[in-house]
C-alpha cells in the first residue's frame, strides 16, 4: 500500500475508475487469513481500520463531503435512483483460512 497502517484510522478513498482489473487481496501473513474482493461494479473504494486487528473494505457509490461541502444531490458518484425504481449494484468479496 501506498500509505502507512497508522494513517487508516483517517481513511483512504480510492477512485478505481483507471484500474482495469479492479481485484485485490488483502493478506495477513501471520495468521494466514486472506480476503480477495472483486470490485469491478465499484467506482470507489474505502479502506480504514481504528487501529484494531482489522481493515474494513467499503465499495462506495458516491462520495462524502470533503473540503468542499456540496448540496446532496451534487455529492460525487450520486446516485439517482427514481421514484419507486430500483438500483443494484454488487461486488464479491472470498474469505480464505
Amino acid at each position: 500500500m501506498p500509505f502507512s497502517t497508522a494513517d487508516l484510522p483517517g481513511s483512504f478513498l480510492l477512485e478505481l475508475k483507471g484500474v482495469k482489473l479492479p481485484l485485490f487481496t488483502f493478506a495477513d501473513k501471520a495468521s494466514g487469513r486472506q480476503v480477495m474482493l472483486n470490485c469491478s461494479g465499484a467506482p470507489y473504494l474505502t479502506l480504514w481500520s481504528d487501529g484494531g486487528p482489522f481493515l474494513c473494505v467499503e465499495p462506495c457509490w458516491g462520495l462524502p463531503d470533503h473540503q468542499e461541502q456540496r448540496p446532496f444531490e451534487e455529492k460525487l458518484g450520486i446516485q439517482e435512483i427514481e421514484p419507486r425504481g430500483t438500483l443494484t449494484r454488487s461486488f464479491t468479496m472470498a474469505p480464505f483460512l
